[in-house]
């Protein structure tokens, strides 16, 4: 097979009982981000923000290990909020909450294409990453000289349409920033290799920010 380092993988559904729900978001949710900060800037962002009520179509659920959880809730409007929590799902737990939009995709049909993304040249984990003219900086492993590893994990995916079974993505993935001009805030860029069956892989660009919990509306 073209990707044989990567099978897909079967979930059980009689294992699962109740799907985690930090901050009450869950499939079906309604989200209103309150986004006026980012309205000064927004010119500079490589991406539109987000605009109106945002309806949560799916959820990815990461377990990285050590305790660390990602929580991906995604939107109809080609989005997803990403939360990153240690220890459990509740509020006190979260580290971390970015929205990401997708900025680019690339479906991969060879092994030469895989390669290059994930490769000793390839573009995923390399110390910086360039789209449209404009560099990123590596954030994992920052302080590692040249390129690194991508990080790899598995993400279990829960749709709102009951039609549509649960199913799992493998991950080759690195994040990378800049600061906005005049601005503290970052810009984020998300590049990531993903595996949904044996021959199946697209390589996913997504562009995010941070979010405050006292910007976000959940119904």
């Amino acid at each position: 097979m073209i990707f044989d380092w990567f099978k897909r993988k079967k979930e059980d559904e009689s294992k699962i009982t109740s799907l985690p729900s930090p901050l009450n978001l869950c499939l079906g949710s309604a989200l209103e981000l309150d986004l006026l900060p980012f309205q000064m800037i927004r010119e500079q962002l490589g991406f539109s923000l987000p605009e109106g009520v945002q309806t949560i179509e799916a959820a990815g659920f990461i377990d990285l290990g050590m305790g660390a959880l990602l929580c991906r809730f995604y939107t109809a409007d080609d989005g997803f909020i990403q939360i990153s929590t240690t220890g459990g799902y509740e509020t006190q737990n979260i580290d971390d909450i970015k929205f990401f939009v997708f900025a680019q995709t690339h479906h991969i049909a060879s092994q030469s294409g895989a390669s290059l993304w994930v490769s000793d040249s390839g573009l995923i984990g390399d110390k910086r990453f360039d789209l449209d003219e404009i560099s990123y900086r590596r954030v994992w492993d920052e302080a590692v000289p040249g390129r690194i590893e991508p990080v790899n994990f598995t993400e279990t995916v829960h749709s709102h349409d009951e039609s549509v079974a649960v199913y799992e993505v493998d991950h080759l993935a690195m994040l990378y920033q800049r600061q906005i001009s005049d601005s503290e805030r970052y810009e984020y860029l998300l590049a990531s290799l993903e595996f949904s069956g044996e021959d199946e892989a697209t390589a996913v660009v997504s562009l995010g920010f941070d979010l405050e919990i006292s910007s976000m509306t959940i119904t």
